[in-house]
């Protein structure tokens, strides 16, 4: 449907014509509305997708706060502890006494560790239904004291292992010293005494001298465990990973007695991109430049996938979550609301309709036809008989010429003045069509009685009148065309109504107010023109 169907007029009941346009106005709206949605149908998906991810990314998240939040308060009180009761790391029954509590009472804690800058190390953690406990004298001696503890911390036994350990070494030491008033987290790993992947919160003693961080080793389990248990579907992942690339991979059993804190059996991914879907997932992440709040999608395993990535802790280059989901399962659950969104679609079309035929049969009998102010040029000859048949009235007038007194046959101003009046009118009222040329009775007379010598005189004769009757400001609202009907030559004036009152000057220069009034031209009085101005413009 063209714009110009609501605009254009065409034969029959106005009635007809505007349930027409209504209907088709309708379905061209739903149709659009559908063609809007099937555009932004991978919106509706990627939407989908993030509501499912970040409600799994955000159970995560508090899963962890509930894990952390603690271990960081104990840190500092542990800290602040030893300090207070004088303890050193070879203080080790005193230790015990004083650490063992912690760890009965806080299972995510797995181990314990004080150490030195000189060497010194205490370590701490569960041992079956007792305690195990192993002491780094100072130095770079590779000789551990190691000893077994009962539920009640009486000694069972005491070894010494070689082991080249040295707390001044990892990561969670250094980090410490750097930043003394504050909780550092490592990088994740796998614990070598439990074989269980995790973190090492760290906190180092201000002031002290030797150097020295109190640090607690805390397990990732119950992550891993509130991992599985996100219900993002059968095909749906989530897993942890670092920030460097690196992914999870459950430990070799058969390694974890022999593998020690920097085991690489957690963070692989560096051998293994283009494999597994968690691998690409991580890839895409770092290609799209590590995002944290949007959506990454990818391809693997022959499908394209949803990954949300959010960081663990306040620490970006510490542990982060990721959680994949499959394109097509978001699709899937489109499909399975196709019916409800066809039925919505065919609902709204139904009552659309419905409403659009109770308007024009509220209003039928109060709706008229439309006047026709301008002609269509793609129908010209059609449009110029229907005026014609349908004879003069509000918005039509007939004159027979432009200037010529056809009884007198000399030119009169008195000509020219009375189809100027009906300008005016016109430009005063509701705009209409003025056509020169035809008789009172409908007869194509022509304009050969007016005797211009061509057209472009005739239509400069037009724009003069025009502008000398009722100025130039007022040629913006009216157009003059000549046309061909029967084989005569005839003019139409089309005339628009004016934004501002239009005044005839006659030929004494006396200005007339003039309206339309049904098929005549009433002229005004100046206190019906005052009134009438004030209500129409």
């Amino acid at each position: 449907m063209t714009h110009s169907s609501l605009l254009r007029l065409s034969p029959g009941p106005i009635r007809s014509r505007l349930l027409r346009d209504l209907i088709l106005l309708v379905v061209s709206t739903v149709a659009l509305l559908a063609t809007i949605n099937l555009m932004l149908i991978n919106g509706i998906k990627q939407d989908l997708a993030a509501n499912r991810i970040e409600a799994a990314a955000t159970l995560v998240k508090d899963e962890i706060r509930n894990l952390l939040l603690p271990v960081r308060q104990q840190l500092l009180i542990i800290r602040d502890g030893l300090r207070g009761a004088g303890l050193a790391p070879t203080d080790e029954p005193a230790l015990n006494q004083r650490l063992v509590p912690t760890l009965a009472h806080m299972p995510q804690i797995a181990g314990v560790i004080d150490a030195l800058a000189d060497g010194q190390e205490y370590f701490l953690r569960r041992n079956g239904e007792g305690w195990l406990t192993q002491r780094r004298s100072a130095g770079d001696a590779a000789q551990i004291s190691v000893a077994t503890w009962d539920a009640g911390l009486r000694q069972i036994e005491r070894h010494d292992i070689v082991s080249d350990h040295d707390p001044r070494t990892r990561g969670w030491f250094t980090a410490a010293l750097e930043t003394p008033e504050k909780v550092v987290w490592s990088q994740p790993y796998i614990f070598a005494s439990l074989g269980v992947p995790g973190i090492t919160a760290a906190l180092a003693w201000p002031g002290s001298e030797p150097a020295r961080v109190t640090a607690l080793d805390v397990t990732l389990e119950s992550i891993l465990d509130a991992i599985k248990r996100l219900g993002i579907g059968d095909e749906g992942q989530g897993f942890l990973f670092s920030r460097e690339g690196g992914v999870f991979v459950p430990p070799d059993p058969s390694k974890t007695a022999t593998s020690d804190h920097h085991s690489d059996e957690f963070f692989s991914a560096q051998t293994r991109l283009g494999g597994p879907l968690q691998f690409d997932a991580v890839a895409a992440w770092k290609a799209a430049g590590e995002p944290h709040d949007d959506l990454v999608r990818f391809h693997s395993a022959n499908q394209d996938w949803w990954g949300g990535f959010r960081p663990l802790t306040r620490d970006p280059d510490g542990v982060w979550i990721a959680v994949v989901l499959p394109v097509s399962e978001t699709l899937a659950i489109l499909q399975t609301r196709w019916h409800v969104i066809a039925l919505t679609v065919l609902g709204i079309l139904a009552a659309s309709l419905g409403l659009a035929l109770l308007v024009v049969r509220k209003y039928s009998r109060q709706l008229v036809d439309l006047p026709k102010l301008s002609l269509d040029r793609r129908r010209l000859e059609q449009d110029l008989r229907e005026l014609i048949t349908a004879g003069e009235g509000t918005h039509l007038e007939f004159k027979s010429t432009m200037r010529m007194n056809l009884r007198t046959q000399t030119t009169g101003k008195e000509i020219e003045l009375a189809w100027l009046k009906g300008v005016a009118a016109f430009l005063n009222t509701e705009g209409g069509i003025l056509l020169i040329g035809i008789a009172d009775d409908g007869s194509v007379l022509g304009m050969d009685a007016d005797r211009f010598d061509n057209e472009d005189k005739c239509q400069l004769h037009f724009k003069n009148l025009l502008s000398q009757h009722l100025g130039p400001e007022y040629a913006r609202f009216v157009r003059f065309y000549l046309h061909d009907l029967d084989g005569r030559r005839i003019g139409a004036v089309e005339c628009e109504c004016a934004d501002a009152p239009a005044f005839l000057r006659d030929d004494k220069q006396r200005e007339l107010f003039i309206i339309r009034n049904g098929p005549s031209n009433i002229e005004l009085s100046i206190s019906r023109a005052l009134k009438y101005i004030q209500g129409h413009f």
